[in-house]
């Protein structure tokens, strides 16, 4: 590889790791809302068995 090449693959790299943050920003906020169903869920289940 040339230094020539380099001022090429700064912005790849860069627009690789923006592109791998976002994926793994939107993975984790998809798992916390899932989560949040789950407990909201049963939360519900929870409430509506105690009111017997």
């Amino acid at each position: 590889m040339n230094y020539s090449q380099i001022p090429v693959i700064i912005p790849i790299l860069a627009t690789a790791y923006v592109f791998t943050v976002y994926l793994l920003l939107a993975l984790a906020q998809r798992g916390a809302k899932i989560t949040r169903n789950k407990n909201w869920q049963q939360g519900v289940a929870d409430s509506s068995t105690n009111l017997h």
